[in-house]
């Protein structure tokens, strides 16, 4: 135990001091952040496809985009792609979906740049792309763009011939080369380092290089290695302690209060995952928070094996809490509706979780949304007549 304290303690004075840095030098300011854009794959998409293009609002023509290219050095495959005689698109739509960013040179080659920083694959996308692309006779190449690098599922990809690369690396290398491309455009400058900070903290890599060297070298103490393999071991586990100490009390009593059961599944440092129940819902439905593919949600949850929910019902659902504010409207098999809420980090664990009952309390605001949901359907379903609007005044006033 003392070994541990110790390093704890030696690794602790390395990150303050990072974040004295930080504060000293501004760094942690970023609009990206601020304006909300860390979970949005189509506003990264629009931010990557204007520098990329040559006729983009930077001013420096096709250079950035021929840094991309460069940046990528082995995994870029068509040749002699004219960067300089580019169209580029967002959301580009086919009969085959949407392409998040498609690159046109006028020799008829194309890149095609699907952007997955959370989201889920769907089914045979990228296959879709792919054959949706082949029309570019001369060449065409398709980059999987996500957060590490991660490979496509095999429902979406099959073995198509793909090339898989990440924010954490090669998007971060790319924007690094644009600073330097931009040092007599000051205001692009500026915007392309806030961005790269932005991905920064986004993949986790928001320490100095000089702090993270000491680190290292503390930990090259063969004790302390011994002591932070113990840390990593019961690292995760920590995450259900402060749950249970700081999050279910909470919500047990709020869901006495409401009829419901709650059930805690577990807690990592991104999300807390739990359910909700009752006896009336059983075999029809239930509410869930979750983490899936990078990115926590919540919503009206259904077993499509054993009791699936129309959609009429579902169209009501989405028309009942758009009515109500919940803008946000997603759907799938097992949700009929589900909504994205940021991930938790450590600093959101201290200040809304251990100090404060902020996440508890946006918690229940979204249960009692959804609730108003489902009451308002149940009530529709045993009259067997239209009841929608009457049940949601009703909640509302309650």
């Amino acid at each position: 135990m003392k070994d541990i304290n110790n390093l704890l303690s030696q690794v602790n004075i390395i990150s303050n001091k990072n974040s004295e840095i930080l504060d000293a030098t501004g760094g942690r300011f970023n609009m990206f952040k601020i304006c909300g854009v860390n979970h949005y794959e189509n506003t990264h998409s629009g931010i990557i496809a204007e520098f990329l293009n040559p006729n983009g609002s930077h001013g420096l023509k096709y250079v950035m985009l021929e840094c991309f290219l460069e940046t990528l050095g082995d995994f870029y495959s068509i040749e002699n792609f004219n960067y300089q005689r580019v169209r580029v698109h967002t959301e580009h739509s086919t009969e085959e979906g949407r392409i998040d960013i498609l690159l046109e040179d006028n020799q008829n080659k194309a890149i095609v740049i699907e952007n997955k920083i959370y989201a889920i694959d769907q089914p045979e996308q990228l296959k879709r792309y792919n054959r949706y692309a082949q029309t570019y006779k001369n060449g065409y190449q398709i980059f999987y763009l996500t957060l590490d690098g991660d490979p496509a599922s095999e429902q979406s990809c099959g073995n198509i011939l793909y090339q898989p690369i990440s924010y954490r690396d090669d998007i971060i290398k790319w924007l690094e080369k644009c600073v330097a491309c931009a040092s007599r455009h000051p205001l692009v400058r500026e915007t392309i380092i806030q961005y790269i900070n932005h991905l920064r903290q986004l993949t986790n890599q928001d320490m100095d290089t000089k702090n993270k060297n000491e680190i290292t070298k503390v930990l090259s103490n063969v004790e302390n290695l011994r002591a932070a393999k113990i840390i990593s071991q019961n690292y995760p586990e920590t995450y259900n302690y402060l749950a249970q100490e700081h999050f279910n009390p909470g919500m047990i009593e709020f869901a006495k209060q409401k009829g419901l059961e709650y059930h805690y599944e577990r807690s990592d440092e991104q999300y807390v995952r739990f359910h909700l129940t009752n006896q009336d819902w059983d075999g029809k439905c239930w509410i869930g928070f979750t983490f899936e593919a990078h990115r926590c949600h919540y919503g009206i949850c259904n077993n499509p094996n054993t009791c699936k929910i129309d959609n009429p019902t579902r169209v009501k659902i989405h028309e009942i809490l758009n009515d109500i504010g919940v803008k946000s409207r997603k759907e799938s098999n097992w949700w009929p509706f589900y909504a994205h809420f940021d991930n938790l980090s450590i600093d959101v664990w201290e200040t809304d979780i251990i100090k404060s009952n902020i996440f508890l309390n946006d918690c229940k605001q979204k249960i009692e949304k959804l609730l108003i949901a489902i009451n308002a359907i149940e009530i529709e379903m045993a009259n067997h007549q239209p009841k929608i609007e009457t049940a949601v005044n009703q909640s509302l006033n309650n």
